[in-house]
């Protein structure tokens, strides 16, 4: 199950870190490749719960297989696209199976596994999956240099392969529900997802007509899909799972860490590459350690959470994530790459700490014939906040910036839109959202160094509001094992 998680994360994010090998090789434009890189992750927010729901009523196991097959399938066609436009078929095809492996693999790992030995199987499912994800990025580009941009996609059939395997010998078949499909449901989640992180995308580089028309149609969807789930005989997502304070909780934590891990993730590499004018890998080769913390963290925290309680390992996690938060508000033009490695370590091993409990406290919350959705819930909850953390940095930050520079650039030549423009990212899995024109970026902040500092410093402090309330609310709404 660990490999399946390891592909939804690791897919998206290998292909982002590699954007400028694959868009040359296929002479794709700036605004497509922003498209492709992001269509994957769109397409898997949209149809999680439905993946969720699917497997409840047919099956886990079948169909999370259904999703390593497609994924390696999808590749595939990918790294065999002669055209741009099959390749955007291709990508949507992966977001879909996608949806199938992070939507499924926790539910299954919850339903295979006994109640006593269910965090040790959880914490092992996260600590498989940040070892296998972290070198894909590293790893897919050193195949695209080695052999060509096409060499990119062939990570994930490798992956699916072994996953599909293990899955066949090892992984029995789950309970299936007796619920009918909730079709309307399903089609309003994707539409609240899809539609709020599509809007959240459109307004970074500034607010304009579309994005908020598509925020405002997301959060109208999601409205009416409460009010369907509430109303139906046989929801998608039985609401019932709210009147939980832990979930609640849970669901708080989620939001916040991925935020912060989302937003955090690229004020450091805007920090190194842009700013400090550093490589892509060195940002890469200092994020692999970290993640490996992460493995590591991630195998613990399940018996730790055993032992203390799953808040004293969430709250942890979150003090940590607090922790790298304070260090990046003291960033100067000359911070050491240790610092950076520290700042980083704390951010993703605080995530880690986090994701277990939150996982085992939404799962245990799940109706026996609810896993699967439920799971898609997470998986929603979590992608969904991850979609802010760029967004807070390029809305407030690139606004922050161009108010305390304006007068530099403006002597220059630079005008407000070829800043927007130099600053706008691409966004394709959990290891950030990178630049998608780097060189024009660090030339527009070599204007006005020091305001690009003080922006990172602003942008920190706004997102250390995020874990001080999460820790408020674990510590309020979820009670200590006794």
């Amino acid at each position: 199950m660990g490999l399946g998680y390891a592909v939804s994360i690791g897919d998206p994010t290998t292909l982002s870190a590699n954007l400028q090998v694959v868009s040359a090789g296929l002479g794709i434009t700036g605004s497509t490749a922003t498209f492709i890189a992001s269509l994957a992750t769109l397409t898997m927010a949209a149809a999680v719960l439905s993946a969720g729901a699917l497997g409840d009523l047919y099956g886990m196991r079948r169909l999370y297989m259904v999703g390593l097959a497609g994924a390696a399938a999808f590749s595939l066609l990918a790294a065999a696209a002669p055209v741009a436009a099959v390749l955007i078929i291709a990508r949507a095809g992966v977001g879909i199976s996608l949806a199938f492996l992070i939507g499924l693999s926790l539910a299954l790992t919850n339903a295979v596994f006994s109640p006593e030995r269910r965090a040790a199987a959880i914490a092992a499912y996260f600590g498989v999956g940040y070892a296998v994800s972290t070198p894909m990025p590293a790893l897919g580009g050193t195949l695209a240099h080695a052999i060509g941009w096409r060499a990119t996609f062939f990570l994930v059939p490798v992956i699916a392969a072994i996953g599909l395997l293990i899955t066949w010998r090892f992984v029995p078949e789950t309970l299936r529900s007796s619920r009918r499909l909730d079709i309307p449901g399903m089609a309003l989640f994707a539409v609240a997802l899809l539609s709020f992180i599509y809007g959240m995308s459109r307004i970074e580089t500034g607010i304009d007509a579309i994005g908020l028309t598509c925020i405002a149609a997301g959060l109208a969807a999601g409205v009416a899909f409460v009010v369907r789930e509430r109303s139906t005989d046989h929801p998608a997502l039985d609401m019932r799972v709210f009147r939980s304070s832990r979930f609640n909780a849970a669901v708080a934590a989620g939001v916040v860490f991925n935020i912060v891990l989302g937003g955090s993730m690229i004020l450091l590499a805007f920090y190194l590459v842009t700013i400090r004018k550093e490589s892509h890998e060195l940002f890469g080769y200092l994020l692999m350690p970290a993640t490996a913390m992460a493995a590591l963290a991630a195998l613990s925290a399940g018996p730790v959470a055993n032992k203390f309680g799953a808040r004293t390992v969430m709250v942890t996690g979150l003090v940590l994530m607090l922790g790298g938060l304070v260090v990046l508000h003291s960033y100067t033009l000359d911070t050491t790459r240790v610092t950076v490695f520290i700042t980083a370590a704390f951010m993703v091993v605080g995530g880690a700490l986090v994701t277990t409990p939150q996982a085992m406290i939404m799962m245990n919350s799940a109706p026996a014939d609810l896993g699967g959705a439920v799971s898609a819930v997470k998986s929603a909850v979590n992608e969904g906040g991850y979609s802010l953390g760029p967004a807070l940095f390029a809305l407030v930050g690139i606004n922050l910036f161009l108010t305390d520079s304006a007068h530099d650039l403006s002597k220059d030549g630079v005008t407000r839109a070829e800043t927007r423009e130099a600053l706008v990212t691409s966004h394709g899995g959990h290891s950030g959202a990178t630049l998608v024109n780097p060189d024009q970026a660090r030339l527009i902040v070599d204007q006005a160094p020091n305001n690009a500092i003080d922006a990172i410093h602003t942008l920190s402090l706004i997102m250390a509001a995020g874990p001080i309330i999460a820790i408020i609310l674990a510590l309020w709404l979820i009670k200590p094992n006794r």
